[in-house]
């Protein structure tokens, strides 16, 4: 990752959240940032479904995930539940390759 900053930064929560869409606007400014609404989005290391900021609709991006040692950012709506923002932290680390059963 870059020194002391992240890589990429995820923000979950409903894409009709006034308050992801703003956290979504704010985590653009630090690093590529990329409003998912859950796990299910994260298609591989290469592609995540999400709503770019000042859309209405979700695209497909590709390369989103850099090779090698990153280091990703998560934040998340008011009212995403805990378990999505768990399950989509385990579908970061399942598309590179790790088990999060197996972290300590």
């Amino acid at each position: 990752g870059q020194e002391g900053g992240l890589d990429v930064i995820v923000v979950i929560g409903g894409y009709n959240s006034s308050n992801t869409i703003n956290l979504s606007a704010m985590a653009g400014t630090f690093a590529p940032a990329f409003h998912i609404d859950g796990p299910d989005e994260i298609r591989s290391p290469s592609e995540i479904r999400h709503q770019p900021y000042g859309s209405k609709e979700r695209v497909v991006a590709h390369g989103w995930l850099p090779a090698g040692p990153v280091v990703v950012g998560v934040t998340a709506g008011a009212s995403t539940p805990n378990r999505t923002i768990g399950e989509v932290m385990a579908r970061i680390l399942e598309v590179r390759g790790v088990d999060a059963s197996q972290l300590p």
